[in-house]
C-alpha cells in the first residue's frame, strides 16, 4: 500500500526515507519491541499501557536498534518530547525511565551498536 506523505521538514528527501524506514522497521519488529517493553513494565500490563506510549516506546527502540548513526541519548530525548505533546501528563517519566533501562540492557547485550561521528562505536 502507498501511503502519500506531506512534507513534514525542509530536508524532506532525506527526512522522508528515514521516516519510511523507521514506520516499516517499526511495524515488522513489533512483536519484538512489545516483548522488550513488557519485560521491563513490571507489574503492568502492555495491553494496559497507553496505545500511544506503546507505540512512542516501539519506535524509540526501533530506531535506537536500526539507526547506528543517532546517539541514544538523541533518540530518549526525541520521544520524551513526543509523549509530553501527544500523550499523557505523566507518560514522559514512563517512557523516560523504560527506555533508559531497556537501552541500557541493550547496549550491553550489543544489540544496540552505535558508530559514526561522535559516537563511540560498539564492540
Amino acid at each position: 500500500m502507498d501511503v502519500e506523505l506531506a512534507v513534514l521538514s525542509v530536508n524532506w528527501e532525506d527526512d522522508r526515507e528515514f521516516f519510511v524506514d523507521l514506520y516499516r522497521l517499526s511495524l515488522a519488529n513489533e512483536q519484538q519491541y512489545e516483548e522488550l517493553i513488557s519485560t521491563k513494565s513490571k507489574n503492568w500490563d502492555v495491553e494496559r499501557l497507553a496505545l500511544t506510549d506503546k507505540i512512542i516506546m516501539m519506535m524509540a527502540l526501533c530506531e535506537m536498534i536500526n539507526f547506528a548513526s543517532i546517539p541514544v541519548k538523541v533518540t530518549i530525548n526525541e520521544y520524551i518530547e513526543l509523549s509530553k505533546r501527544y500523550s499523557t501528563p505523566k507518560s514522559k517519566i514512563f517512557v523516560n525511565g523504560l527506555l533508559d533501562v531497556l537501552s541500557a540492557e541493550l547496549q550491553e547485550k550489543g544489540i544496540i551498536r552505535k558508530s559514526g561521528r561522535g559516537l563511540i562505536d560498539n564492540k
